[in-house]
């Protein structure tokens, strides 16, 4: 039986993916720090881990638990993130370093822990969650981006470097998905009534709950995919709307593609931007 540990496994794609791997008859250790729904995802059938990706003593009692527990770790899939959204101006120095801290800095912690147990192990798969975010940005949510773009910076230079010892490296690149993550997002965006950037924020609030994107199960099934593939894909795009904004990406002028990406996500960024542009020229 093979072992998949996922981190942020306590809701959307961490918990989709814990039941799609226990239906697969795999050894599930599902981590997060939900302990309500960890003991969910234990009446299951997951063993489960209390893990703050941005602890390195919660990482160091993990790694203590597998090794004394005798487990062998075959797949590692990296979820646990957040998204802070707001604009660059008005994001704090300490949001923006939280943002990293745990999109960033928590799933490069937890990454270099458990490669000495996959090298050990004569290989293995890291399977790191990241998002359409990581190869476009949008107003709004530009250092969730940045934090995305340094995951897609990181897996790219992972790849390389242990490809020697047999392991593995995929990222996923959800896009839109109908998770409680919009949730989270309007609960830690950055706004203000008072904002110059006016009703940016509000309609990006809107764009993120009204976006027809795929499934947390649908997600779930292409890290699965990524787990079991004899020659996995560097990189798996998951819904429609993903797929067609890199084929934009790869095609269209820059300029066009901002006209693109402001219409999908924000219009009336659009209407705003004429009417500033109209009050600047008179």
């Amino acid at each position: 039986m093979k072992t998949v540990l996922i981190t942020g496994a306590t809701s959307g794609i961490g918990e989709e993916a814990v039941i799609r791997f226990l239906n697969k008859s795999w050894q599930v250790i599902a981590t997060g720090r939900n302990q309500e729904k960890l003991e969910y995802l234990k009446s299951k059938g997951a063993q489960t881990f209390t893990l703050d990706v941005t602890n390195q003593q919660d990482i160091n009692n993990l790694v203590t638990h597998i090794v004394n527990s005798k487990i062998r770790i075959d797949v590692l899939v990296n979820n646990a993130g957040y998204g802070q959204f707001g604009t660059i101006e008005e994001i704090s120095d300490e949001k923006a370093r939280a943002q990293f801290d745990t999109n960033v800095f928590g799933l490069a912690a937890v990454t270099r822990a458990f490669i000495p147990l996959l090298r050990e192990n004569g290989g293995g798969r890291i399977i790191n969650v990241s998002s359409l975010a990581g190869i476009t940005s949008i107003p709004g949510g530009g250092w969730y981006a940045a934090s995305k773009y340094a995951v897609e910076a990181l897996t790219d230079a992972l790849r390389w470097e242990t490809k020697q010892f047999g392991i593995k490296v995929s990222l996923i690149e959800p896009g839109p998905l109908k998770t409680g993550f919009a949730v989270v997002v309007n609960e830690k965006i950055e706004t203000d009534s008072n904002s110059p950037y006016g009703s940016l924020i509000k309609d990006l609030t809107q764009s993120t709950k009204s976006l027809k994107g795929g499934t947390a199960a649908g997600c779930a099934r292409t890290i699965y995919r990524a787990a079991t593939a004899r020659f996995p894909r560097n990189r798996y795009l998951v819904t429609w709307i993903a797929k067609m904004v890199k084929i934009l990406l790869a095609i269209l002028p820059p300029k066009l593609m901002d006209f693109f990406i402001i219409r999908m996500f924000i219009p009336a960024l659009e209407v705003n931007c004429k009417a500033i542009n109209r009050k600047n020229n008179h």
